[in-house]
């Protein structure tokens, strides 16, 4: 999966998103374009695509037993999401600027922040919090993660993103 990310995002970067079919990328990454679409689902799938959630929601959960939510967030997404950057840095770097170039990309990526907004709750709610407050949390602590990442790219990726990260969290302290 990885590899046919690397031959999309190549290709969407040097020729445009829109002029690049499934069948293309299939043939670069040497695999057939039915396998394309079963592990991803969408064109637009290839480019977000992931390993990042499951292990920042198993170690949110481990978190929550001694932090609040958001804090368990911050923690977890600046452990895993800095280490996981710096190691793909350009590959992660590649997909940010198609996501925030790509309005149907952007849409996808909008998606996926719901899709882990729900997973975020649910592990709250679980750690004993209300539904309400549970949700809200998850809205913040998406949105904070968005902001780094945008800016992250925006910057070239020339500040770490545990610092972004960090200090979009630190905007609730002079919020609140």
């Amino acid at each position: 999966m990885k590899r046919v990310q690397r031959e999309a995002v190549e290709r969407f970067l040097t020729r445009g998103f829109h002029r690049v079919t499934v069948e293309e990328i299939a043939a670069a990454a040497e695999v057939s374009a039915m396998s394309v679409y079963r592990w991803f689902g969408t064109k637009e799938a290839v480019v977000i695509w992931d390993e990042f959630d499951p292990p920042i929601l198993a170690e949110v959960e481990q978190r929550l037993a001694h932090q609040s939510p958001l804090g368990a967030v911050r923690a977890a997404l600046v452990s895993i999401l800095d280490r996981v950057y710096d190691q793909e840095r350009e590959l992660a770097l590649d997909r940010a600027r198609l996501i925030y170039r790509e309005p149907a990309l952007t849409a996808a990526a909008e998606r996926n922040g719901i899709a882990l907004r729900a997973a975020f709750a649910g592990l709250f709610v679980a750690a004993g919090g209300s539904d309400f407050d549970a949700r809200s949390f998850a809205a913040v602590a998406v949105a904070l993660l968005g902001v780094a990442i945008e800016r992250w790219q925006h910057l070239d990726a020339e500040r770490p993103l545990a610092d972004l990260i960090g200090e979009s969290f630190d905007v609730l302290d002079r919020v609140t």
